[in-house]
């Protein structure tokens, strides 16, 4: 199926929503479906000009010689004629994008229930063992030689190593806290952290299951101290999934009949 004009896509959001709509309705049901793809800073008003100019008796003088609109005294839309039926290779695309949107829809409910899984498995280590996690996570997304420190020892430092970042290399040092969903990391964690590293380490992760207070996350970037990234666990599984640390993916194939390509 070729691509739509603005045009084309107006009428058929029209034709979905079978009664006279608003400017805003035609367009949020052509981005709904997918009919076009905008890339104006104003996109309704493209949409609105496009519509005005293919109206029955419209006052733009750059009128379209063809007229499929009405424009109605509260300002709404309709098609010229209802009888203009969607061919049947039409209604096949339809359905088809109906059913690519239920599998988008699948995936994303997938992988939401593939990040829960992995919190809770995180919430079932120990706290020892969620340190030696956080170690080969930090060595599979690309951190060298990355050390748990001895416990009694570590000062507030569970993990340290390095970050080739260019041409140099910043020394990190990481803190892991395998805290209850109730039990938020607050600013004086992070500052006590952060005190801990200053000096000595160029780059501070935070590493938690469990969530940061706003107050934490103001001062995770402090001008003139040591940048601490935070990690809540959320983001620990996107991670997760997004570099494939510990996740697999299976890739389905989506296919698309296309006659202008044969």
């Amino acid at each position: 199926m070729s691509k739509m004009t603005i045009v084309e896509a107006a009428k058929e959001a029209l034709y979905l929503l079978g009664a006279a709509s608003s400017l805003k309705q035609i367009y949020s049901k052509i981005m709904e479906r997918s009919f076009y793809k905008f890339g104006a800073k104003d996109p309704l008003a493209v949409l609105r000009v496009q519509i005005e100019r293919h109206c029955e008796q419209t006052s733009w003088s750059c009128e379209a010689k063809n007229k499929f609109f009405i424009k109605d005294e509260k300002g709404l839309y309709s098609l010229v004629s209802y009888k203009q039926k969607m061919p049947v290779p039409d209604q096949i695309a339809e359905s088809a994008l109906d059913n690519l949107s239920l599998v988008k829809e699948l995936a994303k409910k997938l992988k939401q229930t593939t990040i829960n899984h992995i919190i809770d498995h995180l919430y079932s280590l120990e706290p020892e063992e969620f340190e030696l996690f956080c170690q080969r996570f930090l060595d599979r997304y690309g951190f060298e030689d990355m050390i748990v420190t001895q416990r009694g020892r570590d000062g507030g430092i569970d993990v340290h190593g390095y970050l080739e970042v260019g041409i140099s290399q910043l020394h990190v040092a990481a803190q892991c806290k395998r805290y209850k969903r109730t039990n938020k990391v607050s600013r004086p964690d992070i500052s006590q952290f952060r005190g801990d590293i200053q000096g000595e380490y160029q780059q501070g992760i935070f590493i938690t299951t469990s969530e940061f207070t706003k107050e934490a996350q103001d001062i995770a970037f402090k001008r003139g101290c040591v940048p601490i990234v935070l990690i809540d666990g959320q983001t620990l599984a996107e991670i997760m999934i997004d570099r494939e640390i510990g996740v697999t993916r299976s890739n389905i194939p989506i296919y698309d009949f296309e006659i202008d390509l044969v």
